[in-house]
């Protein structure tokens, strides 16, 4: 009789454990979850038809490809303790719109009238692009 009253009290435990770890269809409070992975540079491109949006931070761009629809606007924000920049070079090499050195929290959107085709956006600060401050820009 010992034997089936430790089985039969061990089979409550058992269930008592399990439904306390899985929650109750009654319960009101959230179950907690796994805390989400850090996010990285989107590798994807961003596009937009009015413009898009770039963070930079010490020492990336996100997204690291944008892709814009006609008229280029691009609002770019400082996230990180270091004073960057963005800047767009053309094919040639030359520099073709960029925003002023940008403090952390600081915001300015450029609107540089170019033409379709590839550019590189970049930090222009010394050594910031080398660093891995760098993208792409595509204008369709």
């Amino acid at each position: 009789m010992n034997h089936r009253f430790a089985t039969a009290a061990t089979a409550i435990a058992l269930v008592i454990t399990l439904a306390a770890c899985s929650g109750s269809a009654a319960s009101s409070a959230p179950l907690p979850s796994a805390p989400a992975a850090p996010s990285a540079p989107s590798a994807s491109p961003s596009t937009a038809t009015a413009g898009a949006a770039i963070t930079v931070k010490d020492f990336t761009l996100d997204p690291t490809d944008v892709r814009v629809q006609g008229a280029v606007s691009l609002a770019v924000t400082n996230a990180g303790p270091t004073v960057h920049n963005v800047a767009i070079r053309d094919a040639a090499g030359a520099v073709v719109g960029t925003t002023k050195d940008l403090k952390t929290g600081e915001s300015e959107t450029i609107t540089p009238a170019l033409a379709a085709g590839t550019y590189t956006l970049f930090c222009s600060l010394a050594g910031h692009e080398s660093l891995g401050i760098k993208g792409t820009l595509t204008v369709e």
